[in-house]
């Protein structure tokens, strides 16, 4: 399923240093959530499916995509379901992973223009029987070394934490402490948030984060999507997250907003995913938000989460935002500056070179 071409620029990835930037004078993009099992080619995922399941249901690629895509009215729920279809052709194969990093890093230079992406991607989700999450690792940083060179674009990588396994919590930790500097930047805990126990996020998670801090390792966490602003809170608070993926329930509860205001924590927004995940209603665009934050000075960056789903790269997410959201161009052009402060970079040397990057 590889191209030749990959093949022959896979040699001396390993032999250069993982963490000196070498960005394309012609991409100016950043990105910081960009979910990989998220960002598949649908005619790649389509291809490998009637490969696996020569009778797979749909005839074509279109019926392929109109089965991923939610449907109104949306909710998480539906938004989630599409990863049912999603995992099951790619999980556990390496060579189908190998090609959807590739792939991904391609269209974050060629759809996207990004010079900075960090990638997000649960190991025990995609791993299998012959391929453990380590391996799913290793698979997923191999490729992405590869590409990322050949692009010329930075790209890290996040190790999420699924809510409802917590028991992975301390694997998935280890493995972001065991890659730390060849690529793996942080950890993130993701799935159903609307799921959020009011007694508090599982101990397993509590733990691996503090792990996580004791070790330098970055964090952020998905919450306050469809869950409560006291998600938001408990990640900023509890969790020490750093960012907080989407987080748009927060507004709503002015005595918590103020709070998780004081830490500067970064949201990482997605508008066009808060859609279809039945975050934010369509008829409510004007009340995004996204405006909120932007208005009280916070540091957020805008995002696609899931071009799979959305079907969005980031040029179609910009232009939703100034078409549909009515967002100022300087708030987009802010939201660039907040994302390089807020990027998981090792040095403040490599947030200086970003940031003249995307300034010239």
């Amino acid at each position: 399923m590889v191209s030749g071409d990959w093949i022959r620029t896979s040699e001396s990835v390993w032999s250069e240093e993982p963490n000196k930037m070498h960005l394309n004078n012609d991409l100016k993009g950043i990105e910081l959530h960009l979910h990989l099992d998220g960002a598949i080619r649908p005619t790649t995922l389509f291809e490998i499916a009637k490969i696996r399941d020569p009778a797979h249901k749909c005839a074509n690629v279109d019926e392929f995509i109109h089965l991923l895509r939610p449907k109104s009215p949306y909710s998480l729920g539906k938004f989630l379901e599409s990863f049912k279809y999603v995992l099951p052709i790619v999980a556990g194969d390496k060579e189908a992973l190998t090609r959807m990093t590739l792939e991904c890093i391609e269209d974050c230079a060629t759809k996207s223009g990004l010079c900075y992406v960090e990638l997000r991607f649960a190991p025990y989700c995609l791993s299998g029987p012959s391929l453990d999450p380590e391996a799913v690792v290793l698979t997923v940083l191999t490729a992405t070394h590869r590409a990322s060179r050949a692009y010329g674009l930075e790209a890290r990588l996040i190790l999420c934490i699924i809510r409802e396994m917590p028991e992975t919590a301390d694997a998935v930790v280890q493995l972001a402490i065991k890659y730390q500097g060849q690529g793996v930047v942080g950890i993130d805990v993701a799935g159903d948030d609307s799921l959020w126990n009011p007694e508090g996020v599982s101990k397993e998670i509590v733990k691996a984060y503090a792990v996580a801090e004791r070790y330098g390792v970055h964090r952020t966490a998905h919450a306050g999507e469809n869950s409560p602003a006291a998600a938001v809170h408990e990640a900023a608070y509890t969790l020490r997250a750093e960012r907080i993926g989407h987080g748009y329930n927060v507004v709503h509860n002015p005595s918590l907003y103020s709070l998780v205001k004081q830490t500067n924590v970064h949201f990482e927004v997605c508008p066009s995913s808060s859609i279809v995940t039945g975050a934010v209603h369509p008829d409510s665009l004007d009340r995004h938000p996204v405006h909120q934050f932007h208005l009280d000075g916070l540091s957020y960056s805008l995002n696609t989460d899931d071009p799979l789903i959305t079907g969005k790269w980031i040029a179609e997410e910009l232009e939703f935002c100034t078409n549909q959201l009515g967002l100022p161009l300087g708030a987009i052009h802010q939201s660039k500056l907040h994302a390089v402060k807020a990027a998981f970079l090792d040095t403040e040397e490599e947030r200086a070179i970003l940031l003249k990057h995307i300034l010239t």
